[in-house]
């Protein structure tokens, strides 16, 4: 059996799911955000699925922001516990991409299907196949009032059903999830990949 763990550390991965306390996009704390905070917490679907949301602030142009969320070929160099990826479909309204991901204990393989929603504002992501059992998720590229910044809000959504306590799947989701936003901003905005 898998464990809840890996799932969740997959899904920080690809879906972003983050967890924290403290401010939330709503009542953003823009200086925190312009300062280089990643925003996380725990959020639920109204069917009761768990989830998580990131947000953070980016120095660059929506364009730029909207060519890295759908640059597929540099997803293994942005999210380092990507083995693999193949691109199955991608046109205008979307893509069909297919993973190989190694987490803690466990490699996983699922495709998920990413519809650009709102080209250059919104796209979201569901499972088609594969291991885990549900996941979701969304990235949303939001205006700030600084109109060289946006933020980036990530949200992710896994049914892991698991024995695992779920405060030790949600520590580890905490660090991953700041990882993950680090990197991609680092990514977006040009500068060097932390090792």
């Amino acid at each position: 059996m898998r464990w809840t763990w890996d799932v969740a550390c997959i899904a920080l991965l690809i879906l972003g799911t983050f967890f924290v306390t403290g401010t939330t996009v709503a009542g953003s704390d823009w200086a925190g955000l312009f300062a280089g905070d990643v925003v996380v917490e725990a959020v639920k679907r109204p069917d009761g699925v768990p989830g998580l949301r990131a947000s953070f602030a980016v120095a660059a142009p929506r364009e730029r922001i909207w060519t890295v969320l759908l640059d597929y070929a540099n997803f293994p160099k942005i999210f380092p516990d990507i083995h693999n990826l193949r691109v199955l479909t991608h046109n205008q309204q979307g893509a069909q991409i297919e993973y190989w991901v190694n987490a803690v204990m466990s490699k996983y393989h699922y495709v998920l299907y990413r519809h650009y929603d709102e080209p250059g504002r919104r796209l979201t992501w569901t499972r088609v196949a594969g291991d885990l059992k549900r996941m979701e998720g969304s990235w949303e590229i939001r205006d700030t009032p600084r109109s060289e910044v946006h933020m980036l809000v990530y949200e992710s959504y896994i049914d892991i059903g698991s024995i695992i306590p779920k405060a030790l799947v949600r520590m580890e989701a905490m660090r991953k999830a700041r990882e993950m936003g680090e990197r991609l901003r680092n990514w977006i905005e040009g500068h060097p990949m932390p090792e």
